[in-house]
């Protein structure tokens, strides 16, 4: 069986449990930025979006330098 990977990851702005996001990088796309803003983009809505398209989360990883954050590892089947 043959997998394939994405990863989202992102910067929360201000404190984490806000929901809101100052950084956000799918794979190599950034989707939001300090100069670019989207209000309407929420991680939960984008890892939905994955899930319809076949994406399982297998993992979440946390930054070690001391800021909030992270990676979301996802693998989908060839």
């Amino acid at each position: 069986m043959k997998w394939e990977y994405t990863q989202l990851r992102f910067v929360p702005r201000g404190k984490s449990w806000t929901g809101e996001i100052e950084e956000l990088w799918l794979d190599d796309r950034q989707i939001i930025s300090r100069s670019h803003p989207q209000r309407d983009v929420t991680l939960v809505g984008l890892m939905n979006e994955l899930g319809e398209q076949g994406w399982e989360l297998t993992t979440y990883a946390q930054p070690f330098t001391g800021y909030h954050g992270g990676c979301y590892t996802f693998k989908r089947q060839k």
